[in-house]
């Protein structure tokens, strides 16, 4: 499971539903620009856990002993602790979901009144992947479904998974997480 995944999903734990942001056809940064213009915290400080968990993957044409592999994973689960600043919660950088990813947009991005519902696309010369987020929060929880998509630029290249993120606020932060 790829870093900026899980630190996406901290991001989501406690977003004040006092806010409403949404946009189309937007950059990572418009959506980070537009995120920090609220002097309300779109998510709470503090020490989350999150557990997200592979639902389904599928990925065409792979080797079979590689596709037994992958069919063991289905069903398992990662927990994952991280920890957020007072900064952190107020400013989200323009990589808040896409990570290190530079070729992204967002084609929807709606956030407000306890939901979450995204549809981001990167596109790079060899593939183009595609991550949809939809879910609920309130103040010290939320629960996350997200199916991630990729097309290669060869034929038959492609991957397909969903996943499962339920998150929740454990408290204040004590340096040891990630």
């Amino acid at each position: 499971m790829r870093p900026f995944i899980l630190a996406s999903f901290a991001c989501l734990a406690a977003c004040g539903s006092g806010d409403t942001v949404e946009m189309t056809n937007a950059s990572a940064g418009d959506v980070a620009k537009e995120m920090g213009k609220s002097d309300v915290a779109f998510v709470s400080p503090g020490k989350w856990q999150q557990t997200a968990s592979l639902l389904e993957m599928d990925v065409p044409g792979m080797p079979p002993q590689v596709a037994e592999a992958m069919k063991k994973t289905v069903g398992t689960s990662q927990v994952h602790e991280t920890c957020l600043t007072e900064e952190q919660a107020k400013r989200p950088k323009e990589d808040f979901f896409t990570g290190a990813e530079k070729n992204c947009r967002y084609e929807h991005f709606k956030w407000g009144g306890g939901k979450v519902d995204m549809k981001i696309v990167c596109t790079e010369p060899q593939a183009t992947k595609t991550m949809e987020m939809t879910g609920t929060y309130e103040p010290n929880s939320y629960q996350m479904a997200m199916a991630m998509s990729g097309q290669g630029a060869q034929p038959g290249q492609t991957m397909n998974m969903k996943m499962r993120v339920d998150a929740k606020r454990i408290g204040e932060c004590d340096g040891r997480e990630s």
